[in-house]
């Protein structure tokens, strides 16, 4: 018995059991559904409220339930572990069911072929794109086919009743399937129709499925629940207009198309090798069957006789051959997760994620693994501003003027993180509008919601606000927030109590109408000369100088430094100020360059000592000044992308 324990359903729940758990650590840690939950690129990602009118809207259409379904388990993506344990539920779901009905139909490899599934799943995640909706539909037509090919195989098949009693099983089936998931349905009619036709040799009720599939969605989805042709057939199927034509929503889509069709692939493959099979035996004259099984018999023979008679048990073990199998299997599972992980789209990820929950040190290291982006700098500069270090450190990053502060102007609305500095310098005009973009692409995701009632609390529209607070109640996780402001409101409709929202209304633009609604420079300085101290925007002001080489308005605002409660000159203020000087041979009214003069002398000696050759000089300047203003000033490099 224990010889025998590779052939157990025992074994074979072990190597699952490994797989899936190795799945669920490799999501977990490595992929971090965290990061697709806030993302700010997926457009498609649902929006669930836990209310009976949104259940009910749910209910009147097909698919509706599945919809339901999509849109709640999503929702645990917000903590990594919990969404790494909806994800690989899903992968072992698929995978198990995938193994039951090759089974069924006797595929060989079975014990192996199960695993693909499982490791589709894996890539679409690992590449940050988001199917789960399509996903859970191929789950759906794979469970509705093995029902039906458990019903059907315990029926006589000779009998005209059991076919009768098949076709009304195959019909009631396929309406159920149709409701709870619309036109994933049509993918369990190729399966059945595969199934009755090679396999049972039932062409009639081969006929049926086929026929019912071509009508069903017309009857019920049209007719019945008045949903379009196109939604008829279409919903819920990667080919569905909701994916096509978003080249984010098309994102891996080949490996959603290999979901749906590798078993009925497999099936067909496995049905016609078979019948192509079984007609070659039947041409074959008595003899010449019989030489061929003699062959087959003598060969292994010959084969077992060639190796010595310890190894020739050995070798045929189950045990072996149920290590190498999990061997391969395991093999093959870290092999995909390696090359598939897109470490760079996870680190652009990693500084959205983190920029909006304003943990600014991981933003900072976050951003050290993708600097060149447009989106990351301004993430850098928001963190290193809220560290107080923007005016220390600004240039150990890569900077560019257009990533100081994206206003919108290009209806990029991806990374809605970057509207936040708008918020936190007192832009929420523009905030409000570039949010509300967001909202009409990528709906009411809870994180626009709450930014957009923070807002309208700022600019004192309390009923506005509380629309949005009470949509945020009906969710899963940002429920607590808006009960906590709404209780807050109740008792002090003002909020002049609360320190935040004072904040913000101090900051507060209030002369929208005669600034550029897009010019980055007019802004900043509206900001910083309406009264009340905004030192960010001083310091936002004060960089857009920097990186555009404006030092003679950068010198004008540094008699302003206490003002906005300087104790000391910045040690990048001050090589701007003595760059300033020595181009101009102008004196700069500050006390206390002397360290930053000899900084710059030693500079220009090594500049000069190639003669003034720019890429003759820069590997030394850069040993010694990378992250210095004069470093930025004579290469004002930036390998940026938008």
């Amino acid at each position: 018995m224990i010889g025998d324990w590779p052939k157990s359903r025992l074994a074979h729940a072990i190597r699952s059991i490994v797989f899936f758990g190795l799945l669920y650590l490799y999501l977990w840690l490595a992929v971090e559904p965290r990061l697709i939950h806030s993302c700010g690129t997926i457009t498609n990602f649902p929006v669930f409220y836990k209310d009976w009118p949104f259940f009910r809207d749910c209910l009147s259409y097909p698919g509706g339930l599945l919809r339901y379904v999509c849109a709640l388990l999503p929702q645990f993506f917000y903590y990594s572990w919990a969404g790494a344990l909806v994800i690989t539920g899903q992968a072992w779901a698929i995978s198990a069911c995938t193994g039951w009905f090759l089974r069924a139909i006797g595929v060989p490899g079975r014990r192996v072929l199960p695993f693909v599934p499982a490791l589709l799943v894996l890539v679409l995640y690992a590449q940050y794109s988001f199917h789960f909706p399509a996903i859970t539909g191929a789950l759906a037509s794979l469970v509705f086919g093995c029902l039906y090919i458990a019903i059907a195989s315990r029926l006589r098949r000779e009998s005209v009743g059991c076919a009768v009693h098949t076709a009304s099983f195959y019909l009631v089936l396929s309406i159920i399937s149709y409701v709870v998931s619309a036109a994933a349905y049509l993918p369990l009619a190729g399966l059945c129709a595969i199934y009755e036709l090679l396999f049972r040799c039932r062409y009639g009720l081969g006929l049926v499925c086929l026929l019912v599939a071509a009508i069903l969605p017309y009857v019920v989805g049209v007719l019945l629940f008045h949903v379009s042709l196109v939604n008829a057939y279409t919903d819920m199927l990667p080919m569905s207009w909701q994916i096509r034509g978003w080249a984010s929503r098309e994102r891996m889509i080949a490996a959603v198309y290999a979901l749906y069709l590798l078993p009925m692939v497999i099936a067909l493959v496995w049905g016609l090798w078979r019948g192509v099979a079984v007609w070659r035996k039947s041409r074959r004259t008595p003899a010449r069957t019989q030489s061929a099984e003699k062959k087959s018999r003598v060969q292994p023979a010959k084969l077992a006789k060639s190796l010595p008679g310890g190894l020739r048990r050995w070798v045929s073990g189950p045990a072996v051959w149920w290590t190498i199998e999990s061997s391969f299997v395991l093999a093959v599972g870290g092999a995909v997760a390696t090359v598939f992980l897109d470490s760079p789209q996870k680190a652009l990820l990693a500084v959205h994620y983190y920029a909006c929950h304003r943990m600014w040190p991981e933003v900072l290291q976050a951003a050290r693994r993708y600097p060149d982006h447009y989106t990351a700098m301004n993430a850098v500069d928001r963190a290193l501003y809220h560290t107080g270090r923007l005016n220390r450190d600004m240039f150990a990053y890569p900077q560019h003027p257009e990533a100081l502060m994206v206003t919108g102007e290009d209806h990029s609305v991806l990374y809605w993180h970057k509207f936040d500095t708008l918020i936190d310098l007192g832009l929420m005009n523009l905030a409000e509008k570039d949010l509300t973009e967001c909202m009409e692409t990528f709906g009411e995701h809870p994180m626009i919601l709450q930014r957009l009632a923070t807002i309208d609390l700022a600019k004192g529209k309390i009923d506005a606000a509380r629309i949005y607070l009470e949509r945020l109640r009906k969710t899963l996780f940002f429920s607590t927030w808006a009960k906590d402001c709404l209780v807050r409101l109740d008792a002090d409709p003002t909020l002049a109590a609360d320190p935040q929202i004072q904040q913000l209304r101090a900051q507060l633009l209030r002369k929208d109408s005669t600034v550029s609604f897009y010019a980055r420079e007019p802004m900043l300085a509206a900001l910083v000369e309406q009264g009340s101290p905004n030192r960010m925007a001083f310091e936002y002001l004060m960089a857009w100088y920097m990186m555009t080489k404006q030092l003679d308005r950068f010198v004008q605002n540094l008699a302003r430094l206490t003002e906005f409660g300087y104790t000391g000159v910045p040690p990048l203020y001050q090589e701007a100020a003595v760059i300033y000087a020595y181009g101009t041979k102008k004196p700069v009214p500050l006390q206390g360059l002397a360290e930053a003069q000899r900084r710059i002398e030693r500079f220009s000696s090594v500049f000069n000592r190639y003669g003034r050759d720019k890429d003759a000089a820069f590997g030394e300047l850069a040993k010694d000044y990378a992250g210095s203003y004069f470093f930025y000033f004579i290469y004002a490099s930036s390998s940026a992308q938008k």
